[in-house]
């Protein structure tokens, strides 16, 4: 599975700033200083190899800070750069702090944003050059960024932008209420409730904000795709870990919703020493939630149409796993798939009814 960057857990992301001279050292000591509280800072100033440092911190930062020459950066990084929708902001300084060039992840890096936060704190002019920013147009990558939402398909995205700079009718199809975030106001927005074909889709580029998948997608439609899905797993003590993946991805198959909008999985405290859960979870490259049968229990009695098993109450203290914990986990959820058997695994999907975008609104599902 690809390497993805997603909204980080930080509300300001962590930021490396690197520097070659005791000039650019004491503005990057100035730049760390001036966010003290509001974002992870760490200086890096090497005393050996820039290209080494550079590629042994690549990966674990949102942001990389350079103060020096443009030159420089660009032929240390070029080996790195692998897709915008993985590398890290990079932002050049000049050391008198005049300029702050956002070099590479305009949009889904969200350099062009910490180039003109460097900017803001150093007094210097921010140097952004994507297309969109130019002309004042609005950016469907950026909206999906700071949503949370992933483009799909990625390759449509450019096409998309394109539309917007043409002067063309781009269209938010949604599923989610986007007019509190900032970037959906520049948007035409317009509630949608899954139906396949959206009378006036033919009219416009469409795009879907949606965890479903949807068969008979436009031409040049596109989809973002909400993080928004919980599977709930109960599981035979001793099951595989591609067993649970392949029940998890048949869950998903049989409610028509995407595997990249799955966020969590969820289960009970006594699965979390259960190998073939911990597998499955490194697999799908998700996180675990795990709940004591109180927790469970308590979602139980206020859902009394849940299944409820004597025979699991007598093995863990509450008649269901799989539909409770997915409920629990998801953030004011709705069961779209009821517990499902798949051999030795029994799944149940949440959809999340309260997401939350790196900018701070809520975004609440219409």
């Amino acid at each position: 599975m690809e390497r993805w960057r997603s909204n980080p857990e930080h509300p300001a992301g962590k930021t490396a700033v690197v520097s070659l001279t005791p000039a650019g050292a004491a503005l990057a000591e100035r730049l760390a200083g001036a966010w003290r509280g509001e974002r992870v800072v760490d200086l890096f100033s090497p005393k050996g190899s820039l290209a080494e440092l550079v590629r042994s911190i690549w990966d674990g930062y949102d942001g990389l800070v350079f103060i020096m020459a443009v030159g420089i950066v660009v032929r240390v990084i070029a080996p790195l750069l692998r897709s915008k929708w993985s590398d890290p902001g990079v932002v050049v300084v000049d050391e008198k702090g005049s300029f702050a060039v956002s070099l590479a992840g305009g949009h889904w890096g969200m350099a062009n944003s910490l180039a003109r936060q460097v900017a803001a704190a150093l007094g210097a002019t921010p140097v952004v050059t994507t297309a969109t920013d130019v002309q004042g147009k609005p950016a469907i990558d950026l909206l999906a960024r700071e949503c949370g939402f992933r483009p799909l398909p990625l390759e449509r995205v450019k096409a998309v932008n394109m539309a917007f700079l043409a002067g063309e009718r781009v269209v938010i199809y949604t599923e989610w209420d986007l007019e509190g975030i900032t970037g959906g106001r520049d948007f035409e927005i317009f509630p949608w409730a899954g139906e396949p074909d959206h009378p006036e889709a033919s009219d416009c580029v469409p795009v879907f904000v949606t965890s479903r998948v949807l068969d008979s997608l436009p031409e040049k439609g596109l989809c973002l795709c909400p993080a928004c899905l919980v599977a709930g797993i109960g599981c035979r003590r001793g099951v595989s870990g591609s067993e649970i993946v392949e029940a998890v991805e048949s869950a998903l198959r049989l409610a028509g919703r995407r595997r990249e909008s799955l966020r969590l999985l969820a289960s009970h405290t006594v699965k979390e020493d259960e190998r073939g859960l911990r597998d499955a979870a490194s697999s799908l490259r998700l996180k675990t939630a795990f709940f004591d049968s109180g927790v469970l229990q308590g979602v139980m009695e206020n859902n009394p149409g849940l299944h409820d098993s004597v025979f699991v109450k007598s093995q863990v203290g509450v008649g269901g796993v799989c539909e409770t914990a997915a409920l629990v986990a998801a953030t004011e959820g709705r069961l779209i798939l009821p517990k499902t058997r798949f051999g030795r695994v029994t799944v149940a999907l949440a959809e999340d009814g309260l997401l939350w975008s790196a900018s701070g609104p809520a975004i609440r599902r219409i």
